[in-house]
């Protein structure tokens, strides 16, 4: 039988249902790798940002030593968080409550009249830490100390934009969105050119060959999608070119790339964003979309990323306005499934692997997937 002949309808109460919220914070959120920033974010020793997503604080900061590490934002005494500010600056990290203080290793170095706890280890009292890994610039968390090594994770990944330097970019603006809708409802949208010619008729659809769209399926969710560009090397209504080297699929082509669980992104030689969709209730979600551009500096940069993230804003709003009509729509009980055509075939790809590591055991029957997909890819 035909894959896509296959895909039964994806079951509505998977954007609605607190029971499968309530399994994804269990066993997607806490068990898998997630995007959490950029090392030009941490620029210097010292530099921190928290991550503050899923019910967690995370801290994550460049040591003396120049490496990133990342603490939940629990201080060992009375369990306050060390840091308040979203990112900045420090020599160690002190607690606001009693000042238990502590280095950019974790470790417990003074409490304030020790002599008050004489039973005290400062020893086995460090910060309890994270799984911190970079990937090419990109900062990533796991809280699964058992977890795959995050270079086996998006090694399908790696594989389709190694020839694109990513290295060489930073974030110039950062973009969040508060959203009316399941994070998944949101995540759909990105994941498909179906919608293209309709909601992005004057934006988008002028510089895309939506009928050349093309979707390889990878390993551990992830995929891939090529979409043969219309007016030169940029889909953006911009005459700026590349500062960087890319190669020529990348000028011809937007390559974009869904990183399981919960991210996407299009290559384009001016620069990109980065989105990431995280959940915050059944029905409300945020979007972040930090903007990554080639390194450098000077008024001229700055106007041309403050342009682009108006650019970019404008782009989102028209597809953030139909959001709440679909949180709507499936809440409603009137469409108990979601049908899914041959273009929107990443999204089933990733639902099949968001049961994958729950374990369809845990789910209600009703909310299950029928496994119809495999790869497309040996990578």
């Amino acid at each position: 039988m035909d894959q896509i002949a296959a895909m039964r309808p994806v079951p509505a109460g998977r954007y609605t249902d607190p029971r499968f919220h309530d399994l994804e914070m269990e066993h997607l959120w806490r068990r898998t790798w997630l995007h959490a920033g950029h090392v030009s974010e941490l620029p210097d020793n010292g530099s921190y940002k928290l991550f503050e997503k899923v019910g967690l604080s995370i801290i994550i900061s460049r040591g003396g030593d120049g490496e990133a590490r990342a603490f939940h934002n629990i201080c060992r005494h009375r369990g306050s968080a060390l840091l308040l500010e979203p990112k900045g600056n420090a020599r160690r990290f002190v607690c606001p409550y009693h000042a238990w203080g502590y280095d950019f290793e974790g470790r417990l170095k003074s409490v304030p009249e020790q002599q008050d706890f004489p039973c005290l280890d400062k020893a086995e009292h460090g910060l309890i830490p994270v799984r911190c890994e970079i990937w090419r610039g990109m900062i990533y968390l796991n809280l699964d100390q058992r977890a795959e090594p995050l270079a086996d994770f998006l090694a399908p990944m790696a594989a389709q934009m190694e020839d694109f330097p990513l290295e060489e970019m930073e974030v110039k603006q950062w973009i969040t969105v508060e959203m009316p809708c399941n994070w998944k409802v949101a995540y759909d949208n990105f994941l498909e050119i179906y919608h293209v010619n309709t909601v992005h008729a004057v934006s988008l659809a002028p510089y895309l060959d939506s009928k050349s769209f093309d979707v390889t399926l990878l390993r551990n969710g992830h995929a891939r999608f090529l979409t043969r560009k219309k007016q030169g090397e940029t889909v953006f209504q911009t005459d700026r070119t590349a500062d960087g080297e890319t190669a020529q699929q990348f000028r011809e082509a937007t390559m974009g790339l869904p990183f399981f669980p919960n991210g996407f992104t299009a290559l384009d030689p001016v620069g990109f964003a980065w989105q990431t969709f995280w959940p915050v209730s059944p029905n409300t979600s945020v979007m972040e979309a930090p903007l990554f551009g080639w390194k450098s500096n000077g008024k001229a940069d700055a106007d041309f990323w403050q342009d682009m993230r108006r650019n970019t804003e404008a782009i989102l709003a028209e597809d953030l306005r139909l959001f709440a009509s679909l949180q709507r729509a499936a809440a409603s009980g009137l469409m108990p499934g979601v049908l899914m055509g041959r273009q929107e075939r990443a999204l089933y790809w990733y639902h099949q692997e968001i049961d994958r590591r729950i374990g369809a055991e845990h789910i209600p029957e009703e909310l299950r997937i029928i496994p119809a997909l495999t790869s497309t890819s040996e990578a």
